[in-house]
């Protein structure tokens, strides 16, 4: 590989702020606006033009409940306008989680009025580049848009960009899985008559068998995995908000490094491509799908999992569901035993750092369940909380008494069960 040699620039100051976040899917939003909400200078940070992550940019749209802490929140703004509900037509996959159904462009929009209405200062179209570290303890980013590259400094600064960008740019040790989880692109069909397709097929977990089925009749050249596979269903669908919309999974893809723009890339012509293939095969050959047309395909394919910070604790999902950690932090649910410690969002190596979302410390298998949507609000809103402490205390996150965290976690909405 050739390489270019920067010349040395000076870089203009955007802005200073108490809490950096960087990253505006869930668990960023969370970080900012509980930080914000409890006295803290906020900005937070997005490359795209909205909020949401990638619940609405791959339409990751149906959840677990949310049942605790900010999640719980955001789901009583969102069902006062019908956006949020449980999923009619329950596949037997996921029975046991009880799923619930979310309208994308309403969160955005609520997602976006939360931040406004506690002061959390936004700036959208910006990519991280780098970290200023300056001896061991993050000092802010360096970013890029438009406007050329600018410097936001913090004091403490959330990585929640879901591939620890932040945390690798500062030199904090990161972890890649060695297998990594498939990719999917998502996309929504309307007109669906979700009573005729499921008197044929029985259920919507039964759709992968009826594409199989097609594929070994020569209905439909498809090559993706159609079967379950570390959670992610494959060929799959789940009724939404509205009457005759269906959550369409379009397969899995394996081996897709979401670190590498070039494999990305070509996961989105992959992924595309059977998404038409695969609507063309509903309408023209199942039952109910004949008057169905897909609404939208997700913008950017779903990439389940890729870098993760290293922190002082990588616990496994079983640690998580077994353990009353004595440093718990986040619940992610009112009525399930699962706990995630506090050293999951330290990272090691560089102070005045947190992660929350699917990037914080955890064993693969634990990450797997992690990165669902209920997870990512409460680690959130765990960083963001510590964040804040951390500021108003002057201590370094590191150094935050675990005691004084729970305690304003609890006050702040999260059941932790001690």
């Amino acid at each position: 590989m050739d390489y270019v040699v920067e010349a040395e620039r000076s870089i203009p100051v955007r802005n200073t702020t108490d809490v950096l976040v960087c990253g505006g899917g869930v668990a960023g939003v969370s970080a900012a606006y509980c930080a914000a909400r409890n006295g803290a200078r906020v900005m937070l940070l997005e490359r795209y033009g909205f909020l949401g992550g990638l619940v609405t940019q791959s339409l990751v749209i149906t959840t677990p409940p949310l049942n605790n802490g900010i999640g719980r929140e955001v789901a009583e703004r969102l069902r006062r306008n019908d956006g949020y509900l449980l999923v009619r037509n329950q596949a037997t996959d996921y029975q046991e989680l009880s799923f619930h159904a979310i309208e994308p462009e309403l969160l955005k929009y609520e997602l976006g009025r939360m931040l406004l209405e506690v002061g959390v200062e936004c700036l959208f179209h910006a990519t991280v580049v780098d970290s200023i570290v300056v001896e061991d303890a993050i000092k802010g980013v360096i970013v890029e848009s438009k406007a050329g590259r600018e410097a936001i400094l913090a004091k403490v600064v959330v990585d929640a960009t879901g591939d620890a960008d932040v945390c690798a740019r500062a030199g904090s040790p990161c972890a890649i899985p060695s297998t990594l989880p498939p990719t999917t692109l998502m996309f929504n069909m309307v007109g669906v008559d979700a009573t005729r397709v499921i008197a044929e097929i029985g259920n919507w977990s039964y759709l992968r068998d009826v594409v199989q089925q097609a594929r070994e009749n020569g209905d439909i050249e498809f090559d993706l995995e159609m079967t379950m596979d570390r959670g992610a269903p494959g060929v799959f669908g789940q009724d939404l908000v509205y009457e005759g919309e269906l959550n369409v999974w379009s397969g899995n893809l394996q081996g897709v490094d979401g670190l590498d723009p070039a494999a990305h890339t070509k996961a989105e012509f992959v992924c595309r491509e059977h998404v038409m293939r695969l609507a063309t095969f509903l309408r023209n050959h199942v039952p109910g799908f004949e008057q169905a047309r897909i609404e939208y395909t997700a913008t950017i394919t779903g990439v389940r999992g890729t870098r993760v910070a290293q922190g002082e604790l990588a616990p496994t999902m079983n640690d998580m569901l077994d353990n009353v950690y004595p440093d718990t932090a986040a619940k992610p649910y009112a009525h399930t035993p699962l706990r995630v410690p506090y050293r999951s969002l330290v990272p090691r190596g560089v102070e005045n750092l947190l992660v929350g979302g699917r990037c914080l410390s955890a064993d693969p298998d634990g990450i797997g369940m992690l990165r669902l949507i209920p997870p990512c609000f409460a680690t959130g809103h765990a960083a963001g909380i510590a964040a804040g402490l951390a500021v108003s205390l002057g201590c370094t996150p590191r150094k935050l008494d675990v005691e004084s965290l729970q305690s304003a976690m609890i006050s702040d909405g999260m059941e932790l069960g001690l």
